[in-house]
């Protein structure tokens, strides 16, 4: 099993050489500043303990669907070995060669993509038009995203679609759907009403929710919704 120093001495060279990243938690490395769209890349353990998973993401912390400062968004990639190493693409506890080519591979693959996405903004824009991204958003994913990026002509249009499914009295049969039904149910009527205050207060407050308490928070620089800006 992938342990915590494991990871601690395989990331210790990237930070160094890149002060914007921070580590969270043991396995997760975030560029900062954190604003309502986290860049990660993420460590993830596997059933072999000589074997790891090395994934970068993009995680919206105001959508509806984020249960915690931990949830990852549809945006993301795995980041594999560079081409000639004997253990392949996989990244191998037991290969000494690993350790160089993570921070080679990570730069290269990752921050390279993340860093410039330094705005809400460019990290949506990016999301929904990114080829290996688009089938793996959902709707109400980019019913958001419009309407954090003040797109409220398009976010009614495929508010009209959902016909009155979104009601707050509605008891759903799967429980574990209804925080996020009940959540949506809220965007009807400032949406309709063109109240683009009362939008930018429900995906504030998403936002907060997901944060505020959370190993992530004293990286958390709370921002501005292009909604707000006109």
């Amino acid at each position: 099993m992938t342990t915590k120093r494991q990871i601690k001495s395989l990331v210790q060279p990237l930070l160094e050489r890149n002060p914007d990243l921070v580590l969270v938690g043991h396995q997760t490395l975030w560029l900062r500043p954190v604003g309502s769209v986290g860049r990660l890349v993420l460590i993830d353990r596997t059933s072999d303990p000589d074997w790891c998973v090395v994934r970068w993401h993009l995680s919206e912390f105001f959508m509806p669907s984020t249960w915690s400062w931990e949830g990852l968004g549809r945006c993301s990639d795995r980041i594999w070995r560079s081409a000639g190493f004997a253990g392949g693409q996989g990244w191998f506890w037991s290969d000494p060669t690993m350790y160089a080519d993570f921070v080679t591979r990570v730069e290269a693959d990752a921050i390279a993509t993340l860093r410039p996405l330094d705005t809400t903004r460019k990290c949506l824009n990016f999301a929904r038009t990114r080829p290996a991204t688009i089938g793996h958003l959902h709707p109400y994913w980019h019913l958001i995203t419009a309407i954090a990026l003040g797109e409220l002509d398009a976010a009614r249009a495929m508010w009209a679609k959902t016909d009155g499914y979104y009601r707050p009295d509605r008891i759903l049969d799967e429980a574990r759907r209804q925080p996020m039904y009940d959540r949506l149910c809220l965007i009807g009527e400032p949406l309709m009403a063109d109240d683009r205050a009362g939008l930018a207060a429900l995906l504030h407050r998403w936002e907060a929710e997901n944060i505020v308490g959370s190993p992530l928070e004293p990286y958390w620089v709370a921002e501005r919704f292009p909604l707000e800006n006109g």
